[in-house]
């Protein structure tokens, strides 16, 4: 593998683990508000349901970007192993 391929896969895994510890904070984020729920002290709905849906929009992008990452790391893989295959 090249040293322009290792640096390419490097870079892949800063970001697929960056979109992880993303995806946990998001879930952590949504579990502690949750939990943080209070009725009696002007509990806005709205404003617990557009939180939510932030977190789940930002959830979403953040796996379709991780899958994109992933299919990237196969495919660097598989040409990675093809090439020293023909080599």
């Amino acid at each position: 593998m090249s040293i322009v391929q290792l640096l390419a896969r490097q870079n892949l895994i800063l970001r697929k683990n960056n979109l992880q510890l993303q995806l946990l904070q998001n879930s952590a984020a949504k579990r502690n508000m949750l939990n943080n729920l209070s009725f009696g002290n002007g509990l806005n709905l709205e404003n617990i349901s557009a939180r939510e849906c932030a977190l789940d929009l930002d959830s979403i992008c953040a796996n379709t970007e991780l899958m994109a990452i992933n299919a990237e790391l196969g495919a660097l893989n598989s040409f990675s192993n093809k090439f020293d295959y023909f080599a």
